[in-house]
């Protein structure tokens, strides 16, 4: 048997240009360097095999089998690392000043790859989009492409459930104990941990003690519109100046998908060269956040939805690192409802169609079908918003996500609140691959409102699940700062409902669901121009909401791919 000693060199510091030293593991494989670095820099202590490999995907021992050297830091401000925490603000500088230091180590050969999930994937992006010397290629995984859009906020609207479990699991623990922080904040995050629930429905959502636990809420609650302060650590405002090979791993169920997907085609069409620009590869799995298994919402997708990440990582890195083609397509995409994966030239694949399916009065939906124009109408009452079930969420938390993914969605539809309107059944399969968009048109009774839209597939005993929902706030329908709307006025929105991979079979049917609430998946709507953040119940007021139908009046926009039998992988 070949002895392979792996060497391990724990919390060397490596220094950052302001001074400030990061505490950084080291592990070295069997037979010196130098030799390829694998690095990831994580918020969420790199002395946790379960948060730096596990959740990672990535396991270290067979990086090192594999003649890499793997190094795994703590970003600033976390656990054994000096300096402040401020999401986001240092990783651009913080990567550059890292992988400047590791091109003067003994072990390095001068290339150096990024990889990671979530968090860590946004440490990826925001030192590729500084060009640092020495950084060949990343692999961010189920991340996003910017911190505003589809992480902070999604079309307007705050990701209550998402900000505020992120906070509680993850980033305020470790920061009291740095702070130093008294028995109230202490007692707080308690509280809030045994029940998250709870904590979602407290108003107003702008508190003092709740900053308390996370000085930076204070920033993303005061800039509730994309601005200079979300401009400022946006990557894929960089994506000409990115120089890198990357491979990008998403999810289906996953709550920055739309990140990951724009990731990947943007840099594809925009990365600094052409080389970069050719090695862009895309995975996307049937997963959630923080879950990576066959097991999503209410049903499984079978053992071939999992998928050996670890290996894909490495063939991957190799690779690049052998200045040699990787063996992987440049989309490979694990379609839901038929529970295959695709090898695709690009995504969405070629010849994708858009149609078009119009809603009537009578709760009907039809491709490209016409009506004469009429409209629907419901009551929203902030007081009692409709729940979350399923879709691309974090609830109840990352490492439970019950509620997250194809839900039955019996209970959302029992509502008086929410429109439903289904088709027909399907006559033949429908493969659908890419973006699904609501074009709505509306009126309120209300100065201001959200409007919320869910597509679900109908199976034959009735059971309703979803595939894909979004939000959009009216006050920011012009794409700037709030304004209200004219009660009793029609406006049109554009509302995404988000990207999937999805096989509709024959027999099937297609439903939509329209409401102007999704708690706590989103924060409510007080339906005045008063802040959401601020609002107390004192602030709600109950709207008449219209929807338009028939000619003239809202469309769903549903991508349709042509067959895909002959890219199938079993």
């Amino acid at each position: 048997m070949t002895d392979r000693a792996h060497t391990v060199r724990r919390d060397v510091d490596v220094p950052m240009s302001d001074g400030v030293n990061l505490c950084t593991d080291i592990w070295l494989p069997a037979g010196g360097g130098p030799v390829p670095v694998l690095l990831q820099r994580m918020p969420y202590d790199k002395s946790s095999s379960f948060m730096a490999q596990h959740i990672i995907g990535l396991e270290i021992v067979r990086a090192l089998d594999a003649g890499f050297a793997v190094v795994v830091q703590d970003t600033r401000g976390r656990y054994a690392s000096e300096g402040d925490f401020t999401p986001f603000a240092h990783e651009a500088d913080d990567g550059r000043d890292t992988i400047a230091w590791l091109l003067e180590q003994d072990f390095c050969d001068g290339d150096v790859f990024m990889y990671g999930a979530s968090y860590i994937g946004a440490t990826q992006l925001l030192a590729a989009s500084v060009a640092p010397k020495g950084l060949r290629a990343v692999a961010p995984q189920l991340t996003g492409s910017e911190y505003y859009e589809n992480w902070t906020y999604r079309g307007g609207a705050l990701q209550l459930g998402f900000v505020l479990l992120w906070i509680i699991e993850s980033l305020a623990p470790p920061d009291l104990d740095r702070r130093g922080s008294g028995a109230a904040a202490r007692e707080l995050l308690a509280e809030l941990g045994k029940d998250p629930w709870s904590a979602m429905d407290r108003l107003p959502l702008r508190r003092h003690d709740l900053q308390a636990l996370a000085p930076y809420l204070r920033d993303w609650l005061g800039h509730p519109a994309r601005d200079a302060f979300w401009d400022a650590v946006d990557p894929s405002r960089a994506y000409g100046r990115m120089d890198v090979a990357a491979l990008h791993i998403g999810g289906w169920n996953d709550i920055f998908l739309e990140g990951t997907l724009r990731n990947f085609q943007r840099l594809s069409a925009e990365a600094a060269t052409g080389e970069a620009r050719s090695r862009q590869y895309l995975v996307v799995g049937p997963w959630s956040h923080g879950n990576v298994s066959a097991w999503q919402g209410d049903g499984w997708h079978g053992y071939g939805a999992e998928a050996d990440l670890t290996a894909l990582h490495l063939e991957f890195f190799s690779a690049i690192a052998e200045g040699r083609e990787p063996n992987l397509p440049k989309a490979r995409i694990f379609f839901t409802g038929s529970d295959t994966w695709h090898d695709l030239p690009s995504w969405p694949p070629p010849a994708t169609t858009p149609t078009s399916w119009t809603l009537d009065a009578a709760g009907r939906l039809t491709r490209d079908g016409a009506g004469e124009p009429a409209t629907l109408a419901y009551r929203s009452d902030p007081a009692s918003p409709v729940p979350t079930v399923g879709g691309a969420t974090f609830l109840p938390g990352l490492l439970v996500a019950r509620n997250s993914g194809p839900r039955d969605q019996s209970e959302i539809e029992a509502r008086r609140d929410v429109l439903v309107l289904t088709s027909a059944p399907l006559e033949s399969d429908l493969a659908i691959a890419g973006e699904v968009v609501l074009l709505l048109e509306a009126a309120s009774s209300a100065e201001d409102c959200d409007w919320t839209a869910r597509l679900t597939e109908v199976d034959p005993r009735g059971r309703s699940t979803g595939l894909v929902d979004g939000i959009v706030r009216a006050r920011y329908r012009h794409g700037g700062g709030p304004v209200p709307l004219r009660p009793g006025r029609r406006e049109s929105y554009r509302l995404p409902l988000g990207s999937l991979a999805h096989v509709v079979p024959a027999g099937h049917r297609l439903r939509l669901q329209i409401a102007s609430s999704n708690h706590p998946r989103f924060d409510r709507n007080p339906q005045t121009m008063v802040e959401p953040v601020d609002a107390t119940p004192d602030d709600f007021v109950v709207a008449e909401q219209t929807v338009f139908v028939g000619d003239g009046g809202t469309r769903l926009l549903i991508p349709v791919a042509p067959d895909l039998t002959a890219g199938r992988r079993m």
